[in-house]
């Protein structure tokens, strides 16, 4: 994946913040106002406005996620206030074809035995669009594929290529690993990735589509 080699990723294959939590930052930033101004409804309301909002995000990424993993896309997006607008599948793919890197390099010497991907779009209330793409690695053995993801998720190592976007109907659109996600499931890897394609989602929305599409089964 290309980005910041120095910024590490969790045991979920997610980009880790040197920094504390949005609702933390919140509170703190709030109780600075209050003893600088004496303003106490405004300032710790604000705190509780950013905490709230945050908490329902969370509700809403976790009720997108139970629907996902019943294989329920429309439903999943839906908890999430998103609408699927486009959506394509391509099945039997061949992992040394679709890689790069070590990625390719690693599948030369372990072969996959299925690879299938999915492409989606979905669009939010005020017109953003957001394109994901997501990649089921089936391989021999879970050991291979805990290889493989040990792989993948290294920084410059190449990746599993999601083909283009512009299958979609709705224009071109680069996977930079930013918003990525990748999970094992005994022999089977799931890599997850998202950007946005119109409009301006926040990292934190393209971060909980990525990690709605991981959850999402093989199809």
């Amino acid at each position: 994946m290309r980005y910041d080699p120095n910024q590490p990723r969790d045991s979920r294959g997610r980009w880790t913040k040197a920094t504390g939590g949005a609702l933390g930052a919140a509170l703190v930033a709030s109780f600075v106002a209050f003893g600088s101004s004496g303003d106490v409804v405004t300032s710790v309301g604000a705190g509780l406005d950013t905490a709230t909002g945050a908490d329902s995000a969370a509700a809403r990424t976790a009720r997108g996620k139970t629907e996902a993993k019943k294989g329920d896309e429309t439903q999943a997006w839906q908890r999430m206030s998103l609408k699927e607008i486009e959506r394509v599948v391509k099945q039997d793919l061949r992992c040394g074809v679709q890689s790069y890197g070590q990625v390719q390099q690693f599948f030369l010497s372990h072969p996959c035995t299925d690879l299938d991907q999915l492409l989606f779009a979905v669009s939010d209330d005020n017109g953003a669009v957001i394109v994901g793409s997501v990649v089921w690695v089936k391989m021999p053995s879970a050991t291979s594929a805990a290889e493989l993801k040990k792989v993948e998720d290294s920084y410059g190592s190449g990746d599993v290529r999601p083909f283009g976007s512009e299958v979609l109907g709705l224009g071109g659109v680069h996977f930079t690993g930013q918003h990525y996600r990748s999970r094992l499931d005994g022999s089977l890897f799931v890599i997850t990735e998202t950007e946005a394609l119109r409009g301006r989602p926040s990292d934190d929305q393209l971060d909980d589509v990525a990690a709605v599409a991981d959850v999402l089964p093989p199809p």
